[in-house]
């Protein structure tokens, strides 16, 4: 009895190995931005001409902004810009595809950040601090009609 125990002791530690190995080479998560086709964008209260705005999933956070060239990751909820090289993001049809794990180490000095709900919108703003240039993206919401007339 006690060989059987020995054993199922020692399958249980190799199964858990293998398991921790296995799950190491594996990819980071990728995210999968999705276009926001209504959403506005000013930089230093001037609208831009070349840009596009994604979000990851349904989610709002984080969000994904290409200036032209210029790819930035917003990660509302943490106060964190991240720029990223274009060419990290893969194109799969209209959306792109991106792995976490690209993520460079530091994130742009930033400031004055608000992120609210203004009733028809969700307004993110914040400052690129080395730039001095202030960013400001509202997202259209859908009014919620359970909740009455506005």
């Amino acid at each position: 009895m006690a060989d059987f125990i020995n054993r199922t002791g020692i399958c249980c530690t190799v199964a858990s190995l293998v398991l921790a190995i296995a799950s190491s080479v594996y990819p980071a998560e990728k995210i999968v931005w999705k276009s926001i086709p209504d959403a506005i964008l000013q930089v230093d209260a001037r609208p831009i001409k070349t840009w596009n705005l994604f979000q990851a999933g349904k989610k709002l956070d984080p969000l994904l902004l290409q200036l032209g060239a210029r790819s930035l990751v917003i990660y509302v909820r943490n106060q964190q810009v991240y720029e990223i090289k274009t060419e990290q993001l893969e194109h799969k049809g209209e959306d792109l595809v991106w792995h976490d794990s690209d993520k460079p180490a530091k994130p742009l000095a930033t400031s004055d950040w608000s992120a609210k709900d203004i009733g028809s919108a969700w307004r993110v703003r914040f400052k690129l601090a080395d730039e001095g240039r202030l960013v400001d993206i509202q997202i259209p919401q859908i009014p919620d009609l359970r909740r009455g007339i506005y």
